[in-house]
């Protein structure tokens, strides 16, 4: 009940052209096989006052609450937001938001049980423009309607389908955790308190931060890139007359940029690797601010889909010839790593050689589960582009190392299977946005190359790119964005080393690395995790049957 009232309330908080003539006075919600009616008036006493009236049906409601329970409702039902200066009306009326409003409005209705959606729209834009933020209730007093009902079937089986999700979440987790220690214990006998520590800085010394413009003609397309290059001290240099440096490229997920990768770039940097990281335009932060200022109609279009894994084609094409007539030929651009985060994942993914799966995508998208996989919500938009067979593989492109990828129905098992090269995946248990268990975890089973990795992160979010000091650029970060811990940053520095020294530098003492045994040698107790080289879809099957 504790998620139920998070869910209801939060998502009228979230989801922001005039104020209704009529407005909501009750909630009805599900109790049991029936429902009960609570008044907004109950509900604003009981969240600034705490008081209750035990004829009321609020109280027959928050009997089923922990104090811990009626705290956070108290809490949430206190709390004031405030907004940045924004285009409310573009921003909800963006095709992306308006196709999750849609779905949302299947499940909270009006009181003649029409979809919610254009009342959501109505109400909170107007309370969007209050000087002093707003409340939840504030919102819920906008509601264009006597009552905001529920659809109390439809919520249950929601209820019923998330915590299933959970539950069968938290049993292939301790099934992973347990096959890690049966792979760590086939692992040849390492003492990495022996070897060099990945998690710290390495040899090389970090050069200047260089940025470049990429320009393709053939698309009107710019972007900028951040070039990240060693520089070999006297040790690096003893027996190297001249050095050749693999390069990889980092690419940001969706509303990020290239600076949130900055710690990443020069920790690799420091082992003997140029990094680039690219900015994509019309999916970066930049697109982001642009909605909330309405100077964009969406948070990105469906083209980007093709446009960023060309991205990094130009971008290794321009570097090509800066190899020439810039940096003398130090860069190996025929080894290339990609790093991908989240969309970024998808982009690696493609550039792998990846294919486009719509025979899939259009049969996930005419079941949509709003709870259970929201990432699908963004995958399902292209649908909205030309059905052809796109080329996006890049045979410079040898490894890719992606954090919790967006890829399941946009690329499936026949896309995925496709891939060739070395890959490792990484996946978070609280990722609610592209969750493990839907995203990451059937998509390794699906992987047909002989080189693959997986990393459970426990206790982890989506959100790797998002640090105590840069959470307060996302809208509604209080709420919904989770900093990654630095524990958990460390782990990626430290993998994703081992990873490209073992497949770009063709260093066998650094395979050593890509084992359980290694895994549970860092692992924090806090936020522990699981390596596996080998998943079948029939282990991950029992798996989630372990739960019932």
């Amino acid at each position: 009940m504790k998620w139920f009232s998070s869910f209801v309330l939060t998502t009228a908080s979230i989801l922001l052209t005039i104020r209704p003539t009529i407005a909501a006075e009750f909630i009805i919600v599900p109790l049991g096989k029936t429902t009960i009616s609570i008044s907004l008036d109950s509900l604003e006493r009981y969240g600034n006052l705490g008081e209750i009236n035990p004829q009321e049906p609020l109280a027959t409601y928050l009997e089923l609450l922990n104090p811990e329970q009626r705290q956070s409702l108290r809490t949430l039902l206190q709390t004031r937001y405030t907004l940045p200066d924004i285009s409310i009306q573009q921003f909800v009326n963006s095709p992306l938001l308006m196709t999750f409003l849609t779905h949302v409005g299947t499940i909270i209705k009006t009181q003649s049980e029409e979809n919610g959606a254009d009342a959501i729209r109505t109400s909170l834009i107007q309370v969007g423009d209050a000087p002093n933020g707003f409340t939840i209730l504030e919102i819920m007093r906008q509601f264009p309607s006597p009552e905001i009902r529920l659809n109390v079937e439809r919520t249950l089986a929601t209820l019923t389908k998330v915590f299933a999700l959970i539950r069968q979440t938290q049993a292939v987790t301790h099934s992973l955790e347990a096959l890690s220690k049966v792979e760590a214990q086939k692992a040849p006998m390492t003492n990495f308190s022996k070897l060099p520590d990945l998690r710290q800085l390495g040899k090389f010394n970090l050069g200047i931060k260089q940025t470049i413009t990429v320009n393709y003609s053939q698309k009107n397309r710019q972007f900028q890139a951040d070039i990240y290059r060693p520089e070999a001290n006297s040790s690096v240099l003893q027996n190297s007359s001249q050095l050749s440096y693999p390069v990889i490229v980092i690419s940001h997920g969706l509303a990020s940029n290239r600076s949130r990768f900055e710690p990443l770039a020069k920790h690799l940097t420091s082992y003997g690797f140029v990094v680039v990281v690219p900015q994509h335009p019309g999916s970066d932060y930049q697109q982001f601010q642009s909605l909330l200022k309405g100077e964009a109609k969406d948070l990105f279009e469906p083209e980007e889909f093709v446009e960023r894994p060309r991205d990094i084609t130009e971008l290794l094409n321009h570097l090509e010839t800066l190899n020439t007539t810039e940096f003398n030929q130090q860069l190996n651009l025929q080894n290339v790593g990609v790093i991908g985060h989240s969309l970024g994942g998808y982009t690696a993914l493609t550039l792998a050689g990846a294919t486009l799966n719509f025979t899939q995508l259009k049969s996930d998208c005419q079941q949509l589960d709003i709870p259970l996989n929201p990432s699908l919500f963004l995958q399902c938009r292209a649908l909205e582009l030309p059905q052809e067979n796109y080329s996006l593989q890049d045979p410079r492109v040898k490894a890719i190392f992606i954090l919790n990828p967006v890829n399941s129905s946009l690329l499936g098992q026949s896309g995925l299977s496709r891939i060739k090269i070395p890959v490792f995946i990484t996946a978070s248990t609280d990722d609610f946005l592209a969750p493990a268990l839907l995203e990451q975890l059937n998509a390794f089973t699906w992987l047909t190359t002989p080189d693959k990795y997986l990393v459970l992160q426990n206790h982890a979010t989506h959100f790797y790119d998002i640090t105590s000091e840069n959470a307060s650029e996302l809208l509604g970060n209080s709420a919904v964005i989770v900093p990654t811990s630095e524990t958990t940053r460390t782990y990626i520095k430290a993998l994703s080393t081992a990873f490209f020294k073992t497949y770009l530098n063709q260093d066998s003492q650094y395979k050593s690395y890509l084992h359980a045994a290694y895994t549970q040698t860092i692992s924090d107790p806090v936020y522990p995790i699981s390596l596996i080289q080998s998943l079948t879809p029939n282990q991950l099957k029992n798996a989630i049957n372990q739960e019932n």
